[in-house]
């Protein structure tokens, strides 16, 4: 919960839609405080991003390394 009383969604549900979403390009973890994204290619510019909340770090993401590869539809 954040200071304004704001209530975040379970770790164990956004975890795996990050992943779905990033996993392609990042290996994507929450520490119990923030969520991490790093970039799977050692040569990255931005190899890393940090944030408090998934919002953030997908906001943060997108900006560095832009929009994520869409995932195939289930038939």
């Amino acid at each position: 919960m954040s200071w304004s009383a704001d209530t975040w969604e379970d770790p164990a549900v956004v975890l795996p839609r990050l992943s779905a979403r990033w996993g392609h390009t990042h290996h994507i973890s929450w520490t119990g405080r923030l969520w991490l994204a790093t970039d799977r290619r050692p040569s990255s510019h931005w190899r890393t991003e940090v944030e408090p909340t998934p919002e953030q770090l997908e906001e943060s993401l997108q900006r560095h390394h832009g929009a994520p590869a869409p995932t195939s539809a289930p038939p």
